[in-house]
């Protein structure tokens, strides 16, 4: 089944499920993957901890802040053991793109391009013990899944729930608005992938409006994680000042140029996002909510 509430099923029915089917989506990922697949299944993995993330916030309240705590570290510490990885192919990609963008040869920034692919081999080589460690890990957080507290769970707590993720993220857009620092806009992509996750999950209260928010916010959510990825691309090159400085320099401001352009693109579409206020937003999805059925007894 897909990642979001079917008609008629029971909230807290329906969130076990995804959660479930989420775990058991990264669980098959990370222990069948074939040799050379690697990166594709730590992708892959990322994505399903994401949405498992997603799900937990959207429950904070009825699982109680120690349960969500708990879960959530457990999840982070499962992406975090890959982060490196997916930096590393991010930044790969990132060369291509910047050199198609300047219209360089194919040749250029050859130095780095190595250096990332190293770094990448030196992760594969480590790929074994960690997914061990992931199995193990998301295997305990499914285990204890029946035993979170859900059964009092409704659709009106999920509709105030998203309201709050919206509130939070339409704060983060004022704030990368007045600062526009990395740390701000990073803020804000966090913010606005929650959205994105959570209003799929609720995307059956109005399938065209429901699926025209995830969509608007999923473009907002890529634009932010470029952004996101040329500023941990700049980091890492501003740390390796004296090494292939010829090539870094030039990175440094193929990435300042293109960071500009990203920012003014994501604070534009942020604006038209978050234009609906809070209160105005959350009365537009318990009017969606009013026909689901009940909590269970």
């Amino acid at each position: 089944m897909s990642y979001c509430l079917q008609t008629g099923e029971l909230v807290a029915s329906g969130i076990r499920r995804i959660a479930h089917e989420q775990l058991a989506g990264a669980l098959c990922q990370i222990s069948q993957v074939a040799d050379g697949k690697e990166a594709e299944a730590v992708h892959a993995t990322r994505k399903h901890i994401k949405k498992i993330r997603a799900l937990l916030r959207l429950i904070r309240q009825e699982i109680g802040q120690g349960i969500f705590q708990e879960e959530d570290h457990r999840a982070r510490n499962v992406a975090r053991a890959f982060s490196g990885w997916r930096d590393a192919r991010v930044q790969l990609q990132l060369i291509e793109k910047l050199r198609r963008q300047a219209h360089l040869e194919s040749a250029a920034f050859s130095k780095t391009d190595a250096a990332l692919a190293e770094e990448m081999a030196a992760h594969t080589g480590r790929f074994g013990p960690r997914r061990r460690e992931t199995g193990t890990t998301l295997q305990e957080i499914c285990d204890r899944l029946e035993g979170w507290p859900l059964d009092d769970l409704g659709m009106d707590d999920l509709c105030c729930a998203l309201r709050r993720s919206y509130r939070r993220g339409r704060k983060g857009l004022r704030r990368a608005s007045t600062e526009p620092t990395a740390e701000n806009f990073h803020a804000l992509r966090k913010r606005v992938k929650e959205i994105w996750y959570q209003t799929r999950i609720l995307q059956c209260l109005n399938p065209t409006v429901m699926c025209a928010m995830a969509d608007a916010a999923k473009t907002l959510g890529q634009e932010l994680g470029d952004l996101h990825d040329l500023a941990i691309f700049r980091n890492r090159l501003e740390a390796e000042e004296g090494c292939r400085d010829g090539e870094r320099i030039v990175l440094l401001e193929l990435i300042g140029m293109r960071g500009s352009e990203l920012e003014q693109i994501a604070l534009d579409l942020g604006a038209r996002f978050f234009a609906e206020k809070p209160l105005a937003f959350e009365r537009r999805l318990l009017r969606y909510g009013r026909e689901w059925p009940r909590r269970s007894a």
